[in-house]
Formats: structure tokens, sequence, C-alpha cells
């Protein structure tokens, strides 16, 4: 038996909830239905902003929230953003109530893990049997909640392993196989977490976050291919169609189809692009070149949110990040133009900022906008100014980049070198993909540009080699992996990386396959270590095949 150290028993007060609707009858009726089930103390809410300034002073224990909340924020996007800044802990029970079963929609709500969907219109007797099963299930499994609030995934873990080898009722067995491969994915355990939902999907093929959860497991694997089936199956699904298209554009671009991945997401209409598959389809057209279709993507996302001060902020940003790309390879008469609708569209955004992070990144973009501007004394005013005032490395994965740009073109490299360090560990722990890939497509970009593409490729190579010394192969391949995409042509790197394959027993790693790497090493001249080293390789690789 496992101590349940720092584990507190719930007290006997009441629940507390949070009801965010927007419309005021139906936020009504929930909370007569939700005090008709039990005692809760329930405050209501009519957006996510007011739920973000309760949560200031308050902690909930569940939180119900419709999916569209007027002209604002969705509901997916609202909790996202307080999942970012740790307002929303783990602990606190989701509860999504909408009456839209589109794809687009119900794939965004299952990226969150919510404990129960509920679809309008809703029966007292449905809403009440999902409620009470949640009290039921919480309450057994409130210690590993408790543990993950305490950032102790591991206590966590052990806890519920501990609970399902003992057995527990049939009731909420689902629900401790829920959190366990919800665990398992946020500590990188993929390989287990592949076999969990497999055997999940085994018993019953119909459940969806089964599906989702080995999709995610097999793409952070690197086992594109056999994750490219499962999405091309998911495709009829009704429910899940968008987001089986989101996913298989990421799995091409990763293969650096740009082409297939453009036309995966035409799939999707402008209009319901979300934030993040807006970022994957501007990233397939800046690859292309195609900028006049990436200006118009986000022109219209721009225009049809200017209402959204909260979505606008978001859009306006990313145009006045495309508008610095093209900066950058115009020539001088063009790039004054692009630097000037940069600085209007960072001016625009300013206007709807309500949190640091945002702030943070606005004031980078612009001290960068400035520094391509060749104003270098105001450019490292901003940043100076930023980087008082907030710690660059709680900053996303983007802002540091532009970060790093901005010290570099002031000279202070040895910044640089520290934030490309932390980028280097956050970019380990991502647990979104799309972030990922373009985290990815930036980072790489940015350091062949700065000249330190070869310097950068070795570090990651070192680190790889720490990992692969500790038998952490799943780690160990993501760096040699980026190395060997980094600084292509490198020998080690593509020996690396096929014996951490081999002792993985990997047969590719997302856009790379042990034949690939086999017949590129082949047709280059090797040293006698390495040949030595490509022979014992080989004899490995005859054991996987």
């Amino acid at each position: 038996m496992i101590k349940l150290e720092g584990y507190k028993p719930p007290a006997k007060s009441s629940l507390r909830v949070a009801i965010v609707e927007d419309n005021a009858t139906a936020r009504m009726n929930l909370r007569s239905h939700l005090m008709s089930i039990d005692n809760f103390d329930i405050a209501s809410y009519s957006n996510g902003k007011e739920l973000r300034n309760g949560m200031r002073i308050a902690n909930f224990d569940m939180v119900f929230i419709d999916f569209h909340l007027g002209q604002a924020k969705n509901g997916v996007e609202w909790i996202q953003q307080l999942i970012d800044t740790g307002a929303f802990r783990p602990s606190m029970g989701l509860f999504f109530v909408t009456s839209d079963s589109l794809p687009q929609t119900i794939g965004q709500i299952l990226d969150l893990y919510p404990d129960v969907i509920v679809i309008k219109p809703y029966t007292i007797k449905g809403l009440t049997t999902n409620v009470k099963h949640y009290l039921h299930a919480r309450q057994q499994l409130l210690p590993a909640l408790q543990y993950m609030d305490a950032k102790k995934n591991e206590n966590a873990l052990a806890f519920v392993n501990e609970r399902l080898s003992n057995g527990v009722a049939k009731r909420v067995e689902a629900d401790f196989i829920k959190l366990k491969g919800r665990l398992l994915l946020s500590d990188k355990r993929y390989e287990e977490a592949t076999q969990l939902y497999s055997s999940v999907l085994e018993r019953s093929n119909g459940v969806l976050w089964a599906h989702w959860g080995l999709i995610k497991s097999e793409f952070f694997t690197g086992k594109w291919q056999h994750c490219k089936k499962m999405l091309d199956r998911l495709i009829d699904e009704s429910l899940t169609k968008d987001k089986a298209y989101e996913w298989l554009a990421s799995v091409e671009i990763g293969k650096q189809n740009y082409v297939l991945a453009e036309q995966l997401l035409d799939n999707i209409k402008d209009s319901e692009l979300t934030i993040q598959a807006t970022r994957l389809k501007t990233l397939c057209y800046k690859i292309q070149g195609k900028s006049e279709e990436a200006l118009c993507l986000l022109e219209k996302k721009v225009q049809s949110n200017l209402s959204v001060k909260e979505r606008l902020v978001d859009y306006a940003m990313e145009l006045a990040r495309y508008h610095l790309h093209l900066a950058e390879h115009f020539s001088e008469k063009h790039a004054d133009e692009s630097l000037s609708a940069a600085k209007v569209m960072l001016g625009k955004a300013s206007k709807g900022i309500a949190d640091r992070q945002s702030q943070m990144q606005k004031d980078t973009m612009l001290a960068l906008a400035y520094l391509l501007d060749d104003d270098k004394p105001r450019a490292q005013r901003i940043i100076a100014e930023s980087a008082h005032t907030n710690q660059f490395t709680k900053a996303n994965i983007p802002t540091m980049i532009d970060a790093v740009r901005v010290w570099f073109g002031l000279g202070h490299t040895e910044k640089a070198r520290a934030l490309l360090d932390e980028c280097d560990e956050q970019l380990m722990t991502h647990e979104n993909h799309i972030e990922s890939l373009i985290a990815s497509d930036l980072l790489i970009t940015t350091e062949k540009s700065l000249g330190i593409g070869k310097e950068r490729a070795l570090a990651i190579n070192e680190k790889g080699l720490a990992e692969y010394q500790q038998h952490k192969f799943q780690s160990a391949l993501s760096y040699f992996y980026r190395a060997y995409n980094m600084f292509p042509g490198v020998p080690a790197f593509s020996l690396n990386l096929l014996q951490c394959l081999s002792d993985a027993q990997q047969t590719e790693y997302k856009n790379v396959s042990i034949d690939k790497l086999v017949d590129e090493l082949g047709s280059i001249s090797l040293s006698d270590k390495n040949l030595k080293r490509m022979d014992s390789i080989r004899q490995k690789l005859k054991k996987i095949a």
C-alpha cells in the first residue's frame, strides 16, 4: 500500500460549482437542476472572463461551461487559457454543455479531457446520472487528482496503478483507466500509453477518448504510418472528422508533404478553422512560398473577429508575425511596408490584451520589428523593459524564439543561448502536437538564419546521447531526430538515430525509416569506427525485421 503523502481528505462542506453560460435562462435552469441533485455551492457567470476573475477568489470543484459563449471566445478557448495559466487545476471536474455536435466542436472539446459532454437539449434524468457518476468516480480518484494539483504525477500514477491492481468497481474502472492514460501521456510514457489505449479499443472500438489517446501516443512515438491509418479510418466518424483532418495534416507537415497537408486542411471551412488549424495552414503556405494566400487567410480571420477582443489578439499577432517573416525576405522597399503592417497589427492586438503572456509576446515582437527596422536603441529599450517585468523562461516557445532573435541582433548572445536551451526543454515537454510542429519549424529556421545550425545540432545530439545512456529511448529519439534534421549529412547523427531506433525496436520515427537511414549511410564514406558501429547495428536490425 502506498503512503498518501500530501493527500488531504475532502472536507465535508458542499462542493463549489461554477456555471458559465451566456444565456440567462439556460444558466438559471442548469443551476436549478444541479441544486436538485445535491446541495452544491454554485456561482454563475455569463462568459469566460467572469469565470477567470471568479477563479482568482474562489476554488471550484466542478465547472459546467457552454461551448458557445456569444461573440466572445468559446468555452474550449477559455478553459485552455485557464489551464495554460495554471488557474484550472486537474482536480476540477470539467463538464461541457453544448447544442453543437459538429465534428470540429466535439474534436476541440475532447482535446481537454472533459469528464462529461452534455448535449443540449438534455434531460434532467440524463444530467443527474452523469453528475452522480462523476461524483462517485471523483471520490475514488480524489487522492490522484490532488497529487496532480501538487504536480506529483508519479504519486498519482502509483495510486491509480495500485487501485487497478487491487481491483476497482466496474462502475469506475473506465474512469481509472482514462486517468491512467492521461498521466502516461503527460509523463511521455508513450509505449505504455499505446498498450493501455489499444487494450481498451480491443474490448470496445467505439471509445472516442481511447482513439484519440492512441493517436497521440503513436504520433509522439513517431509511429506515423500506423497513426495515419487510424486517422484515415476516423475521417468517416461524423463526430471526429475535422479533428482527424488536423491530425493528418500535422503528420504530412512533419513528413514535409506540404501540398497534401494544405489539401487536407481545405476540407475544413476557413470560418471553422481553429487558431491552431489556422497556424498549421499558414505554415503550409509559408513553406510553399504562398504569401498572398497566407495573408488572405490571416486578414480574413482578423476581420471576422474584430468584435471578439480575446480572439482578435491571437489572430492579429499571427498576422504581425507573418509580416515580420516577409520583412526578413523582401527587398528594402517591401520590407518597410511589411514592418509597418506588423506594427499596425501589434497596435491592434495591444488594445485587447488582458494577460501577461500575451503582453510579453506583443512586446517581444515589437522589439523584433524595430530591430529589423534598424532601430536598435528602441528594440533594446522594449526588450529590456519586458525582461525586467517578465520571465522569458515562462513564455511560450514562439515568444522565446523572438527574444532569441532580438538578443542575438543586439549582441547579447549569452542571453540568447540560455533561452535556446529553455526552448529545447519546453519542446521536449510540449503536449500539443500542432504547437510542437510550429515551434520546431520556428526553432530550426531561426538557428539557420543566425548561422548557429551546426553548433546547435551538436548540442542537441549531446542531449540525445545523455538520454540514450539512461535508456530513455523516446526522448533520445526526439533529440537525435532534431539534430539529424537541423544539420543533414553528418554520419554521426544518422548513426545515432539508427542505433536508437534499433534499441527501441522501432522501424520508423516520424518521416525517417530504418531502411532510409541504412541507404543514406551506405551511400557515404564512413570511418573504420563508424563501419564497426554500422555492422553492430545491422545485427540488431535483423532481429527487428
